[in-house]
């Protein structure tokens, strides 16, 4: 869905003018508009390239329209965003609780600072921003 300005301003500032799942400031500019429900947009091959290859682009339609609605907008950077993907709220939580342990497995940096004290892995359940602002305002 498209947003107006007057939408976009009231989004960003439906916690506090921060991210709902990291909870960083968002700023001005840059924050992206997140379906909280994904949407699953169709996609289709483009024009073949001079290269040979075809890009893949939106159609503008989805696969769940229901889910294209104001209410299942919430704001989000755009790293958390991009990381989300089409993941519905728990499937997100689950990736992100994920990371460390796929840090330690294929990374040899992660585990050389965590050797040597610089990172530390915290087992800690994932709460994201919109679930303590919500606590907050009660």
């Amino acid at each position: 869905m498209k947003l107006t300005k007057k939408q976009r301003s009231l989004l960003r500032m439906k916690f506090g003018g921060n991210c709902a799942y990291c909870g960083c400031e968002l700023p001005e500019k840059g924050w992206h508009a997140d379906h909280v429900k994904p949407v699953y947009r169709k996609l289709e091959f483009g024009e073949r390239q001079p290269n040979g290859q075809r890009k893949i682009v939106a159609t503008g339609d989805h696969w769940v329209p229901e889910n294209d609605t104001f209410e299942n907008l919430v704001p989000a950077c755009a790293p958390c965003n991009l990381f989300k993907s089409v993941f519905d709220i728990e499937e997100f939580r689950n990736q992100i609780s994920l990371q460390a342990g796929r840090a330690l497995k294929t990374s040899v940096n992660f585990r050389t600072a965590e050797r040597f004290g610089l990172v530390q892995v915290i087992e800690k359940p994932v709460v994201f921003w919109f679930e303590t602002y919500s606590q907050e305002e009660l």
